[in-house]
């Protein structure tokens, strides 16, 4: 009987010891561990640059620059720019635009009467685009009589004034200065000639206005520059 008693306690005793190591040993999580939740060891990197922000790239040192022409010259090239065109530009009331003007007519010459000429063909080409835009509006179905007379002053002007720069090139190559500041001169009221006819038209809105303001910056800055030859 003592036997049994034995047997039975020690029965009772192993299953009470399975039972208490079954409780201490760590259930499987029903979901795995994501990759993220582990962390490095403190002497080790991370492995992935993905989770480091990347620094901005840096503007682009070819970018082009606003020229303050939008319509004519849109943009001008950034970077280093002839010191002697910075200064002779400088002699004008519009540097910016005039640099811009100029930029796309470079020849490598940067003396005052080259870059006179490159302005002037700023101008001309000016006139022309001009030309173009006040046709292409008068010629629309929708563009109302009114409009379309005042348009035909414009188109009459801009003609007048690609007459006149070909007139400056022949002073500029005679060096007649007085006769080329005439005609530079004649190229602004030109301009003005335009916008006047929409203003006396019942102050309507000239579809040339912004176009204008440009063209005149630009002849502003021919007039400056051949003002600039007689110092």
């Amino acid at each position: 009987m003592m036997e049994l008693k034995k047997v039975f306690l020690l029965f009772v005793s192993s299953s009470l010891i399975l039972f208490i190591a079954e409780c201490h040993e760590p259930s499987p999580s029903p979901f795995p561990l994501p990759v993220s939740s582990i962390s490095s060891s403190p002497d080790q990197a991370p492995s992935s640059s993905s989770d480091v922000e990347s620094p901005a790239p840096a503007p682009s040192s070819s970018a082009e620059a606003p020229s303050g022409l939008p319509l004519l010259f849109k943009s001008m090239p950034s970077g280093p720019r002839n010191p002697v065109l910075v200064k002779i530009c400088g002699t004008t009331d519009h540097p910016q635009e005039c640099l811009a003007s100029v930029s796309p007519f470079q020849t490598g010459e940067s003396d005052p009467v080259s870059v006179l000429k490159m302005e002037m063909q700023a101008l001309y080409q000016g006139f022309e685009k001009a030309f173009d835009k006040a046709t292409e509006i008068s010629e629309h179905p929708d563009t109302p009589a009114s409009i379309k007379m005042c348009l035909d002053t414009c188109l009459e002007m801009y003609d007048s004034g690609l007459i006149d720069l070909q007139d400056a090139i022949s002073a500029l190559s005679n060096h007649d200065i007085d006769k080329l500041k005439t005609v530079l001169s004649a190229t602004l009221s030109d301009i003005d000639t335009c916008d006047e006819a929409f203003m006396e038209e019942s102050d309507t809105h000239s579809p040339m206005k912004e176009i204008d303001d440009e063209l005149t910056k630009i002849a502003s800055n021919n007039l400056a520059i051949a003002n600039a030859l007689l110092r």
